[in-house]
């Protein structure tokens, strides 16, 4: 059985198509429903956060370069691919 989550909960009600929630049920094992279906929906809030914040960061500061987006993401796997095999130890400064 899957840890419990933290904070309180309270029971609902859903819709969903019956093949939705096959698929659910077989991806979510013993974790169980409510609590695969609790993550997905944290996820997405998450995502609709981040989507908020970069919404009014664009607002506040104009668009995003999307060649400043592509350099930053390939120093960042240039820097995990040379850190990859090497990394340093833990008591490093």
């Amino acid at each position: 059985m899957a840890a419990p989550r933290p904070g309180k909960t309270r029971v609902t009600s859903v819709s969903l198509r019956a093949e939705t929630l096959e698929a659910i049920r077989a991806r979510a094992g013993k974790q169980g429903v409510s609590s695969y279906i609790e993550e997905a929906v944290q996820r997405q809030l998450q995502r609709e956060a981040i989507d908020e914040y970069i919404a009014t960061a664009e607002a506040e500061h104009g668009p995003v370069d999307p060649a400043e987006v592509t350099a930053g993401a390939d120093r960042i796997r240039a820097h995990h691919a040379a850190h990859r095999d090497n990394p340093a130890p833990a008591d490093a400064a």
